[in-house]
């Protein structure tokens, strides 16, 4: 006799969401560290001088999978909004932080900020307007 799993939404749930977010920011932080000491060692610049927002780079990959796994034109305007939301409060920590602070820090940062303000954007968002498209 075979049992049958209990219904789960596909999406997940903000927690999630946000730990995704969180862990693909990492991975790109870490991508980031070694790609600018690769730099650094034959060129000699200080450490730090590439932009951290390069770090947010991979939650966009994340937040894709979220975009496709929706139908229907309202998942575009709760993407917009989240997008500028998202990027308004990332650029305002950015430039809230000390200037004497490295490129890498004060991006990062603001990138890690626009990320995790657009998780729960999209995620109220999608979970109100959006369409669930069957898995």
């Amino acid at each position: 006799m075979a049992q049958s799993k209990p219904e789960t939404p596909a999406a997940g749930t903000l927690g999630q969401l946000l730990g995704t977010a969180l862990a693909y920011f990492v991975m790109g932080a870490v991508v980031l560290v070694v790609i600018d000491l690769l730099f650094v060692f034959p060129s000699g610049r200080p450490f730090g001088e590439t932009s951290g927002w390069i770090a947010a780079l991979p939650t966009v990959w994340a937040y894709t999978e979220q975009f496709r796994r929706y139908g229907g034109a309202a998942r575009w305007g709760v993407m917009l909004v989240g997008v500028v939301l998202g990027l308004g409060a990332g650029l305002a920590v950015g430039v809230l932080l000390p200037p004497t602070w490295p490129p890498m820090l004060a991006g990062g940062l603001a990138g890690l900020t626009a990320a995790l303000v657009y998780a729960p954007l999209w995620y109220a968002g999608a979970r109100t307007f959006g369409e669930e498209r069957p898995a």
